[in-house]
């Protein structure tokens, strides 16, 4: 029966384990993927879930529990769940950077540059934060603050932090072509023209959407300086430089479609309609367009997700039909192996208890002195059982039907109650042992029951346990245990021999 709560136990633990069965390493790493692609996390539902679970796991994984607080975090910002993904972060911006920085690019994203600028500030307290892409977002900060003059210090004062490679490409992909911008805004044309020169001399053969970018800029300042064939010239520049990216940014196609109406109006004192409805229609086939992928990629998403979901739902089924076969087998297997200990004793026994009756019958018909009283008991018992009168029948047929009459004994499939006649016994007891019954029913009667005196009595006549077993239909320890209460009854020392015990005291 343990074996079988152990193993009950084994399988149980294993459906609790495969219940879980969820990948959500893969659903954190795909999310990340799509997260610093710039793609909307708010159909990743498998989020919350993943949280839920790096929260509840022992021993705790900080990394993954850190990750999947970010991408949730973000998953309700897409979600417009501004609130929630601000209270997600906040109560670890104190312990891990990433969770501060995530704050910083949402309050960012949400225009909030002053909330921005205050998470900044905590980001740079630390030393080794103070970075060339740190203090770039701290310029771009101070503009959209109108800090004009720390605007101006912090570009100016931005190359000497320059360290790496990617503060390289990061300077001339940005911080050059924001700075140019910002001088612009403070009138300064001159020195934005200069500077927005350089960029485009650096990306001029390397990357056209950056030259087309530039160009733009550079009529933009033209415009302001009056100098409007010279931004026409920026403008078909422009034109000429962009691809396909270019066209599909909304931002700086709108910005590029603005300046040419600016300047067709600056030069020609007209605002073209057409200009702008063809420019409208492109925008709304775009827009049309964009959205149609997007919906196909959620539907697929979403598809996909049901699908994995089937799946994993499917592969716990079989895995837990699996156990459950399992189980059966192996509880099958058990009780079968149980069944057959148990068959292999009780057979083991049956044989110990026919070879007693055997030894019975043949001391009962030993020759001899000695014990004879003894045997002569043993063989009236054996009468009274029906064994003797077989034993002694035709030869031929006697052991066959004397082994069925034995196990007919020890399978207990007759009552020897039926068959033995213990007045009769009780007065062979009498006269074989000198009074032994009377005396015993006269001394210890009122203590001892039935059972304990027909006890007594084969004791006496030096019957062993077992053969006491085989004419009582009693097991062993049935036996010894009514011995020691015997000798408890009679108040005797617990290894004496009650029969030799008896004898002494009813002398």
């Amino acid at each position: 029966m343990r074996i079988q709560i152990f193993i009950f136990i084994i399988i149980l633990t294993g459906c609790t384990n495969h219940q879980t069965d969820i990948n959500y390493e893969r659903i954190l790493d795909v999310a990340e993927v799509r997260h610093h692609q710039g793609e909307s996390l708010s159909e990743e539902i498998l989020l919350c879930e993943a949280l839920k679970h790096y929260q509840t796991l022992e021993p705790t994984d900080s990394t993954r529990l850190l990750q999947a607080t970010i991408l949730t975090a973000y998953h309700y910002w897409w979600n417009n769940e501004t609130e929630k993904s601000y209270n997600l972060l906040e109560p670890l911006a104190n312990t891990y950077k990433d969770a501060l920085y995530a704050l910083l690019d949402l309050a960012y994203k949400d225009n909030n540059y002053k909330t921005s600028y205050a998470y900044l500030n905590r980001i740079m307290e630390d030393e080794a934060e103070r970075t060339f892409q740190n203090y770039h977002r701290m310029a771009v900060l101070n503009f959209f603050l109108g800090n004009h003059e720390e605007c101006e210090r912090l570009y100016d004062e931005l190359p000497k932090y320059i360290k790496t490679p990617a503060d390289s490409v990061l300077y001339f992909e940005k911080t050059l072509p924001n700075h140019a911008d910002a001088l612009s805004e403070y009138g300064k044309q001159e020195r934005a023209i200069e500077l927005q020169t350089q960029v485009l001399n650096y990306f001029i053969g390397k990357d056209n959407w950056y030259v087309a970018k530039a160009y733009l800029s550079l009529a933009r300042y033209n415009i302001l300086l009056g100098r409007f064939n010279k931004a026409e010239q920026h403008i078909n520049s422009a034109e000429e430089n962009a691809d396909e990216y270019f066209y599909s940014n909304l931002a700086i196609s709108t910005y590029m479609q603005q300046l040419k109406s600016i300047l067709d109006y600056a030069k020609n004192n007209r605002i073209s309609v057409m200009e702008w409805a063809h420019f409208g229609n492109t925008l709304q086939g775009n827009a049309s367009k964009n959205r149609n992928i997007t919906e196909a990629k959620r539907e697929a998403n979403r598809n996909l997700t049901e699908q994995n979901m089937q799946i994993t739902i499917q592969r716990q089924k079989d895995q837990m039909l699996f156990l459950v076969i399992t189980f059966i087998l192996t509880l099958t297997i058990a009780s079968l192996l149980l069944w057959l200990r148990n068959r292999k004793n009780k057979f083991l026994e049956k044989e110990e208890e026919i070879d007693a009756l055997r030894k019975l019958l043949s001391e009962s018909s030993e020759s001899g002195d000695s014990n004879k009283d003894d045997r002569f008991f043993k063989k009236i018992l054996l009468q009274q059982l029906g064994v003797i009168k077989i034993a002694t029948s035709n030869p031929t047929s006697a052991n066959l039907k004397l082994l069925k009459k034995m196990k007919e004994i020890t399978s207990k499939e007759v009552d020897v109650d039926t068959l033995l006649n213990w007045n009769d016994l009780f007065q062979i007891i009498d006269c074989i042992y000198n009074g032994f019954y009377t005396s015993l029913i006269k001394k210890y009667g009122t203590v001892l029951n039935e059972k304990e005196i027909r006890l007594c009595i084969l004791l006496k006549a030096n019957f062993t346990t077992k053969e006491i077993g085989v004419v009582t239909q009693q097991s062993v320890r049935t036996i010894y245990q009514r011995k020691s209460t015997i000798r408890q009854t009679l108040q005797m020392p617990e290894a004496e021999d009650i029969a030799s015990f008896l004898s002494k005291e009813l002398l």
